[in-house]
């Protein structure tokens, strides 16, 4: 016997059939304008052709515990819409002249729980109580918006209004009824009534008939607050709601709310793959509560992702801007390398953002003065190392792939941020299990990088960006967005005939060795600058990057035999700026 029913009803049964609660912990309203007028196109359409059924979809309504009415655990956006639909047409025949009367009384009886002897109108509406609880951010315009008043224009219930109220002032008297008609007895949509005893939340997560898609974070999010929704729960639903609609609120940038909530959880729960980031977290879920009190432990996980700390440093990771006191107490890298520099190398590899923020998190949680300075001693070499193993492996690799040790270094961030000893805040072990590229050999880097040809402009502006770091003076502070690459033998075969040293031009083109760093607005590609080694060294002399300067300065000509060696000069100093310093 199935326990799940499902049955066909009509939407205006639906919507006038008692209370309906969206739930405390749901998406507010957020269909589009585009959404809003496909709904409104489709049923005009199938009106004016005369179609007897108009089939909107799947919804599911759940008993309400210890109350009257029923909970929509899907289908908000749509009944919702349809709501406002109807409000809109009761306006407009309150508002006509003559006033359809019938039509706007039989419009109300869906919108509002009113007694079936009185004869309802709008102008009373605020007495009446509205059959549909949204969710309490849009609460207030909504009960507005059915009442017939005109609100503000902000915020996608508004839009949405806005649309459906110019959409029926549209409609041509002579056929508004059979239009309001249409949607009362030819509007149907598929019920599923789900008991008490069955996982609603898994059912909820089969459902998005018309509605937006969910992804990821809504399901986690969906799942998160399944924990807390019997009786007396109250404090901790707002509590649990406050944290999580908080983050999106802090990050400002929707599509890295997603890469903080994986970023946080595979801190805590290892490693957690992207392409089923919400069934793989699910999984550890359950497996961690088993052995505790599922709700204390739900209740420590959001309130650790909802920090607000912990989400800017997130931002900082992201954005390569550490606050003063993370540039002020930890070490010095290297040479003129701060934290900055390394997070500013580091923001474009995702793969590396759960160790930094486990280790900068063990940091900023420490409060012993004695024990934060070791620990901001550990942290600080524990990512120079991260960031020596990812920038030389993306040197010496020709596609970095993260696939081949991102569920380690995932493993890892969880180590180090559940760590509670120094001994836990050491990768260098985990790099090792990591470089299946051979990269922490000194030697073999220097080997690799001599011999390199660089072709792209992501890899060698990284490298010569973090070696020129090293010797540059003067009062200009370059930064990696403002500088350009310059081959130094032409990259365009047109010039290479001038250059009579080198037989083979492409075989040396793209070496390190012959590569320099310009200031941005400095790099030309005119013939002139291009024509010979003394013009271009005309040129360089007079960049503000000392790299460029230095070529000028030092060569008086240049050869395949210059390059060689400027390569090998280049990859024996990128050694040991990104260079592996042993915590232990």
């Amino acid at each position: 016997m199935t326990k799940i029913k499902s049955k066909v009803r009509l939407i205006a049964d639906v919507l006038g059939s008692g209370p309906l609660q969206v739930p405390w912990h749901q998406r507010k309203y957020d269909w589009k304008v585009s959404q809003v007028r496909d709904l409104l196109r489709d049923l005009k359409n199938s009106c004016d052709a005369g179609k007897e059924c108009y089939f909107i979809g799947s919804i599911m309504l759940v008993p309400k515990l210890g109350s009257e009415g029923k909970i929509i655990n899907d289908g908000q956006q749509r009944l919702i819409t349809l709501s406002l639909l109807v409000a809109a047409l009761c306006r407009r025949f309150t508002n006509s002249q003559p006033s359809n009367k019938q039509c706007a009384e039989r419009a109300l009886r869906v919108l509002f729980l009113i007694d079936g002897e009185s004869s309802p109108s709008l102008g009373e509406s605020t007495n009446y109580r509205p059959r549909i609880k949204t969710p309490r951010t849009d609460q207030s315009k909504y009960n507005h918006l059915i009442r017939g008043r005109d609100i503000g224009s902000n915020g996608l219930l508004t839009s949405a209004w806005n649309v459906i109220d110019e959409f029926v002032d549209a409609i041509p008297q002579k056929i508004v009824g059979d239009f309001f008609e249409f949607i009362m007895v030819n509007v149907e949509v598929s019920v599923l009534s789900v008991p008490e005893d069955v996982d609603t939340n898994m059912v909820f997560e089969t459902l998005n008939a018309r509605g937006k898609p969910l992804d990821d974070v809504d399901l986690i999010r969906n799942h998160l607050y399944s924990y807390y929704t019997g009786a007396g729960d109250e404090q901790r639903q707002e509590t649990v709601h406050r944290n999580l609609e908080g983050i999106g609120l802090i990050l400002r940038m929707s599509k890295k709310v997603p890469e903080y909530f994986r970023c946080y959880l595979q801190c805590r729960f290892g490693f957690l793959p992207k392409e089923s980031l919400y069934r793989e977290f699910r999984r550890a879920l359950r497996q961690a509560v088993s052995n505790n009190d599922p709700s204390a432990y739900v209740y420590d996980l959001v309130e650790g992702l909802g920090r607000k700390d912990c989400i800017e440093l997130y931002r900082t990771i992201i954005a390569a801007k550490p606050s003063d006191v993370l540039e002020q107490h930890l070490p010095r890298f290297h040479g003129k390398r701060r934290l900055r520099d390394l997070l500013t190398e580091l923001k474009g590899y995702k793969v590396s953002h759960p160790v930094c923020f486990a280790l900068l998190y063990r940091f900023i949680c420490e409060r012993d003065p004695a024990q934060k300075r070791k620990t901001g001693q550990l942290v600080a070499r524990s990512m120079k190392n991260l960031n020596s193993f990812i920038m030389r492996s993306t040197f010496i690799t020709r596609r970095l792939m993260p696939t081949n040790f991102e569920g380690r270094l995932a493993n890892c961030a969880s180590k180090v941020f559940s760590g509670t000893t120094l001994d836990s805040l050491d990768i260098m072990d985990e790099l090792k299990k990591c470089d299946d590229s051979n990269v922490i050999s000194d030697s073999g880097f220097v080997r690799r990088m001599t011999n390199m040809e660089f072709n792209d402009r992501k890899k060698p502006r990284l490298y010569l960006f973090g070696i020129n770091l090293q010797s540059q003076r003067g009062a200009t502070a370059l930064r990696l967005d403002e500088c350009s690459v310059e081959h130094i033998l032409p990259k365009a075969e047109q010039h290479w005939q001038e250059w009579c040293e080198f037989s083979h031009p492409r075989e040396w083109v793209n070496r390190a060795g012959n590569l320099v760093l310009l200031a941005r607005d400095e790099n030309r590609a005119d013939r002139k600058f291009n024509s010979s080694f003394d013009e271009k060294k005309r040129g360089l002399a007079d960049s503000s990057v000392q790299m460029a300067r230095s070529v000028a300065e030092e060569y008086t000509s240049w050869t395949p035999e210059i390059v060689q060696k400027r390569s090998e000069k280049l990859a024996r100093e990128a050694a040991r700026i990104w260079k592996f310093r042993p915590t232990k």
